[in-house]
């Protein structure tokens, strides 16, 4: 895995893309052809498993639906009460949250991009204060895959400064 935190994100979002995902046909599709695979005579309301980026693609052109909905909003704001009001824990979130809220956020939604910016506000100064004391362990099962990359790079900057601030014991 990438160790500076651009690669991560960068990582995480193209795992996104290829992760799979159902949906279901809103029209027959005659031939579905991506990655060196073909499907043939999709019948509407057939339910299809297929990347991310084909869904997206497919969706976008009215072909299909997604068969899972999107977390809403009521759970984003769940989220942020929960991480205001447990100053001292940090809850557990799934691998690609901040790439399916990203997401929503583009669309044009100011709501979901301010709370989204104020869970992100919230956890990195939980992340920093957990990596300055150096803990290390449980922590990571918690974080998603960019935090861990933040969690990570400031937990050896720490460790470095320490190292050179801590008196050399003479012999």
């Amino acid at each position: 895995m990438a160790s500076d935190i651009a690669s991560v994100v960068s990582e995480t979002r193209l795992e996104y893309l290829h992760s799979n995902v159902k949906i279901v046909l809103t029209t027959d599709v005659s031939k579905l052809s991506y990655a060196g695979k073909t499907v043939e005579d999709l019948k509407k309301g057939s339910v299809v498993n297929v990347w991310q980026w084909v869904a997206d693609v497919l969706v976008s052109m009215g072909c299909a639906e997604y068969v899972a909905k999107p977390m809403g909003s009521t759970q984003l704001m769940q989220l942020e009460w929960r991480e205001k009001n447990n100053p001292a824990d940090i809850q557990p979130l799934d691998k690609h949250f901040y790439i399916e809220w990203m997401r929503e956020a583009e669309k044009g939604d100011r709501d979901t991009a301010r709370r989204l910016a104020d869970i992100i506000t919230m956890r990195m100064m939980k992340i920093v204060g957990l990596a300055a004391k150096r803990l290390d362990g449980e922590i990571a099962k918690k974080l998603t895959p960019e935090e861990e990359a933040l969690y990570r790079q400031v937990y050896n900057i720490v460790e470095r400064w320490m190292k050179t601030m801590t008196p050399k014991e003479s012999g």
